[in-house]
């Protein structure tokens, strides 16, 4: 164990001794907004900077910003993080928008501006202090065109200063020090669903995952993980079992990386009430409202009118509320009212008192309202009840859609009583499941994958059907069939609908009938080649790399002409929807006529040399001067030198194409007496049978040799007369050399042998 915790502090001591950083964009705006791509009014302004003269706005000519206008500035080029293992970006900023109406949102594309994702939200009154933020951006590493953008969004009415940035600047790491970027939205205003809540995620990290995690609560108990499943790319599915009517989950995601030092991440905490969800208008928020006896508008009470189709428990709600520093909120009294010929008429119940949860940091935040005690007087009920508030000693404020979709929001006046308005307040309930709502399933057949027939199981007779197909996709037939373009698993959702109510029904399908290609090619012809894709499993795209000064070919059947002769490592790349494989040979090209490059070596045996030629380049012709006068066109010729000396020794070799010499220096130096060539007699010569060697001036004990053109000793013989023979029957016909040694005198001569 020692020795681990040694090996893993050493691992960090290395890691954090080469961390290095590579600055890809900054700017201080002193230069101009030239750098970036901007619409309406971002421009550079002198009214506030942090250092030098100048930041960055979206409203540089005006103490306020234009209302309702969307305003973009975008930087002019994407910057290259595929070699980055982390990255952030840091500035310095000013920030007076209107507290939960007006938003600037910094973005980020990988795409080269096609999608966004929202990596941070500047929103609050009178923050006047150059403030540094840092902004994680290690979830967009790996891509090589990464653009960041402010989207200033603004509602109809009240202005403010706006958001002031100087000192951008945009950092690359070799390190990775960020947690995986977690990227969920929930669902609006507590929505929840009466069976398994399915919580979708996008978990993004360069290091890869080696877990993931939802923790959730019910009620405020204990947390319990839900393991995450990925179905597919960054995709990561989290499944909430069916929790009874009105209870309160609360849950937050983590996820750990697969670096070296792991990183972790966990999301901010979510929350949905468990249930049948109610609801009528779309929750987008024009203006606010106050309600109850200090009210500026006189409104009393506020109830927005719920339609029960089919009898059910009521078991909580939601009232959208809304603060910020010039509005705050007393305590609200809940009512819950029966239907009074199409107004609030009595309570249902005894009202009781809430404070509501909108906060500065979320102004629109919905206050949840537990019905559940409530039981005896909310269960087995249908038709027409309300929901909604007063303040009898306060106010409260409410969001509200203006002009309103759903006409079912209603306000008390006091002496007046009730009347419509047309705006919506933004109010929900939730129930138990809905005596005649549908029950939605479905089954399916694979039989004909990647074509998938589906069924609609679901009971209580509905009449609408919206199919979800995991991959984009969608239907309103009851009974569709769809078909799947690639491997994986997809997540398929049903809802279905009658005059009660809507269901939904989800379940996983794996398609796995893609399979990848495997890379197989011929080729034929020399130097023009022509090459033929054999590549099975139907590839979609290929990508010839032929070895040849970087030419490359995206045909299936290319034709390519090779510079030079040589061996090429041909390399065919074939891809489909499922994935990719890489065949390469070796393609020989031979068919150019070049000129040679002439060379040689040489053995030596005394004054015998031995000359082979290792020429390139197929030479048909050899002239070969050994530099004694005399020479040979022999392509491995031998040469006997007659004295020591230096002996320059060239060889041409030659083709169609042309010719190259190289000359070499050798050296003959025998340091015995030579026999002289009139005292030494082959006969005959040519020989069949046997040649008689004579010597007529060396005395004593005699060696004699017979040896190739190679240098190979084929025949010894020893003995002291002058006159030996030789058998060369057996002996191959060709030139052989007869070397005789007597002493310090030696001798050779050349004989042939022909049978």
């Amino acid at each position: 164990m020692k020795k681990c915790l040694f090996c893993f502090a050493l691992l960090v001591s290395i890691i954090t001794g080469i961390r290095s950083q590579t600055i890809l964009f900054e700017d201080d705006f002193e230069a101009g907004p030239d750098n970036w791509v901007v619409d309406w009014e971002w421009d550079v302004t002198d009214e506030y900077s942090f250092s030098g003269d100048y930041s960055f706005t979206e409203s540089p000519d005006d103490i306020t910003y234009l209302a309702t206008e969307v305003q973009t500035a975008t930087m002019a080029f994407g910057v290259d993080m595929s070699l980055a293992l982390d990255a952030d970006v840091k500035m310095q900023a000013i920030v007076d928008l209107e507290e939960g109406f007006d938003y600037n949102y910094l973005e980020v594309s990988t795409d080269g501006g096609v999608s966004w994702i929202t990596v941070y939200i500047f929103n609050g009154e009178d923050m006047f202090d150059w403030t540094e933020y840092v902004i994680p951006l290690g979830g967009f590493v790996g891509h090589d065109d990464v653009r960041l953008r402010f989207r200033f969004d603004p509602d109809d009415f009240v202005e403010y200063d706006g958001l002031y940035i100087d000192d951008f600047v945009i950092t690359r790491y070799n390190i990775d020090y960020s947690p995986p970027l977690i990227l969920h939205t929930p669902s609006p205003l507590y929505e929840g669903t009466l069976e398994e809540n399915n919580i979708t995620a996008e978990i993004i990290d360069i290091s890869g995952l080696s877990n993931t995690e939802l923790f959730y609560s019910v009620d405020g108990a204990s947390y319990i993980s839900v393991t995450g499943i990925n179905t597919s790319g960054d995709s990561y599915l989290f499944t909430i079992p069916a929790q009874e009517p009105g209870a309160v989950i609360d849950y937050y995601i983590t996820a750990t990386d697969d670096y070296v030092l792991p990183n972790t991440g966990t999301s901010i905490t979510f929350t949905y009430i468990s249930g049948n969800y109610i609801a009528y208008d779309d929750a987008a928020i024009d203006f606010v409202n106050d309600i109850g006896e200090e009210s500026a508008s006189g409104y009393m009470y506020a109830a927005v009118k719920m339609t029960l189709t089919g009898t059910t428990d009521v078991v909580a709600a939601v009232i959208q509320n809304y603060t910020d520093f010039t509005r705050p909120n007393d305590s609200i009294e809940i009512h819950v009212w029966a239907d009074d010929g199409g107004e609030p008429g009595d309570d249902l119940i005894t009202p009781f008192m809430l404070f509501p949860e909108a906060t500065l940091a979320e102004p629109n935040k919905g206050t949840k309202v537990d019905l559940r005690p409530y039981s005896a007087e909310l269960s087995d009920i249908s038709g027409d009840i309300f929901i909604g508030f007063g303040s009898s000693d306060g106010l409260a404020w409410v969001s509200q859609t203006t002009p309103g979709i759903a006409s079912r929001t209603y306000v008390a006046l006091p002496g007046f009583g009730w009347f419509s308005l047309s705006d919506d307040y933004h109010f929900r309930i939730i129930t138990s499941v809905i005596e005649g709502a549908p029950v939605a399933n479905f089954s399916y057949n694979a039989d004909d994958e990647p074509i998938i027939a589906f069924t609609d199981e679901s009971t209580f007779f509905p009449d609408e059907w919206f199919w979800e197909f995991g991959d984009g996709s969608t239907s309103i037939s009851e009974n569709p069939s769809h078909e799947y373009n690639s491997n994986g698993s997809y997540y398929v959702c049903v809802t279905v609908t009658n005059d009660v109510s809507s269901d939904t029904y989800c379940e996983f399908i794996e398609i796995d009938s893609y399979l990848p290609p495997v890379a197989e090619y011929t080729f034929s012809g020399d130097p023009v080649v022509t090459f033929h894709d054999l590549s099975t499993n139907e590839p979609t795209s290929w990508y010839w790399i032929f070895d040849d000064g970087g030419a490359t070919s995206t045909e299936p059947d290319p034709v390519h002409t090779f510079s030079a002769n040589g061996v090429y490592n041909v390399c065919l790349n074939v891809e489909n929807i499922t994935g990719e494989n890489t065949e390469c040979k070796a393609v020989t090209i031979a068919g150019y006529v070049e000129v040679p490059v002439a060379d040689f070596t040489y053995e030596m045996n005394d004054a015998l040399v031995f000359f082979t030629d290792i020429s390139t380049n197929a030479p048909t012709e050899w002239a070969w001067q050994y530099g004694d006068g005399l020479g040979s066109e022999s392509q491995n010729p031998s040469h006997h030198y007659d004295s020591n000396g230096e002996y320059e020794v060239c060889l041409t070799a030659g083709n169609s194409a042309g010719e190259s010499e190289i000359c070499k220096i050798i050296q003959i130096l025998v340091s015995v007496d030579e026999i002289n060539d009139d005292h030494l007699t082959l006969y005959p010569n040519p020989a069949d049978e046997t040649i008689t060697v004579q010597t007529f001036e060396a005395p004593g004990e005699k060696e004699i040799l017979l040896v190739n053109t190679v240098g190979e000793v084929i025949f010894t013989i020893a003995g002291p007369g002058n006159t030996i023979d030789i058998d060369v029957k057996d002996i191959p016909e060709g030139i052989y050399f007869v070397t005789v040694t007597a002493g310090e005198m030696k001798g050779i001569s050349s004989v042939v042998i022909d049978h």
